[in-house]
């Protein structure tokens, strides 16, 4: 009786010692990669030729203007970003392209001709620590709608661009932006979201899984407490906590703010954000939104859908933003 006794004491003491170690184990990986969640790195090399997007703007457009403006009063950082039209920047609706986490503008040239053709003004920022932007994080929305409203209100003043006719197309975390901006903004008639994920701790372990190569369902722990790191950090910078903190950022909870209509587009090959962690956002779509599954990989990669499926790509863009963007009333 005794033997079993001492038994089951060293055996709880063995685990015991084995949990505190787990944790303790968590607790230093979480510290070392918490940062990987709010750097402008993503899982790539970004594109860097700017020279490349610009001369593309400049043969298909009569205006481009590369400038920069303040970012948010609580980080006010120089960001870059780029407006180009076709001609009479006041008279036409105006896509705003944002890309993910570890992009730039410079991803969006082909698109960005296209809007061009069509006759949109198109314009192109590079997110707070991205390309040629300054800034020491990347915040999924939070600063980020800030950022972009002085953008939109710097090109109001110098351009005269309409602010009650914006269409934005988004790529991956550049979505969840998209939707921060857009809650509340009735000048944002429609929104093209490509690869978005409804759930921010899901999306960070997986994240975390594919940055180290440790398997996910080892990572719950250590990517809590990474989330929270980083939620701490950007909340001591800004002197901000709760509900006005980088944990307050859950597009599954901002798409509920937003009336205008969405196209979410998510490939079934798309290893970066599986289409699990998009299902429930997919439910979730204001009036008038629809989903295209398509068996296609993450947007900006060698196999998303704007490759896999180019003509279907181009006419369901097109119709979409035809439908609710419309260019028309232009004046030459």
């Amino acid at each position: 009786m005794r033997r079993r006794k001492g038994f089951r004491r060293a055996l709880l003491s063995t685990l015991a010692g084995s949990g505190l170690l787990f944790a303790g184990a968590s607790w230093l990986v979480a510290r070392k990669i918490a940062g990987r969640l709010i750097s402008a790195e993503g899982l790539g090399p970004p594109p860097r030729d700017r020279r490349d997007l610009l001369g593309a703007l400049e043969e298909n457009a009569r205006i481009v203007s590369d400038e920069r403006h303040r970012g948010s009063a609580r980080s006010p950082v120089e960001l870059a970003a780029v407006l180009a039209s076709p001609g009479d920047v006041a008279s036409r609706p105006t896509i705003l392209f944002l890309h993910g986490k570890g992009g730039n503008a410079i991803e969006w040239k082909a698109e960005a001709v296209r809007a061009l053709r069509l006759g949109y003004n198109v314009l192109l920022p590079d997110l707070r620590g991205h390309g040629s932007s300054q800034g020491d994080f990347f915040t999924y929305g939070l600063l980020e709608k800030e950022d972009l409203a002085n953008a939109l209100a710097s090109f109001r003043e110098r351009h005269g661009l309409d602010l009650g006719r914006i269409g934005i197309h988004s790529c991956s975390a550049g979505s969840a932006v998209a939707l921060e901006l857009a809650a509340g903004r009735p000048g944002v008639r429609a929104l093209w979201l490509e690869s978005p994920y409804a759930d921010p701790r899901e999306m960070a372990r997986h994240y975390l899984s594919l940055a180290t190569g440790i398997p996910a369902f080892l990572l719950g722990l250590t990517s809590r407490l990474a989330g929270r790191s980083a939620v701490k950090r950007v909340e001591r910078e800004l002197h901000v906590s709760g509900s006005s903190g980088l944990a307050h950022v859950d597009p599954l909870r901002t798409v509920s703010g937003i009336e205008a209509p969405i196209l979410l587009v998510h490939g079934a090959s798309d290893r970066l954000i599986p289409e699990r962690f998009v299902e429930r956002l997919a439910l979730s779509l204001p009036p008038g939104s629809e989903v295209w599954r398509t068996p296609a990989g993450h947007c900006h990669h060698d196999d998303e859908p704007a490759r896999v499926l180019a003509a279907e790509y181009e006419r369901r863009w097109t119709a979409f933003f035809a439908r609710h963007l419309p260019v028309t009333e232009i004046r030459t």
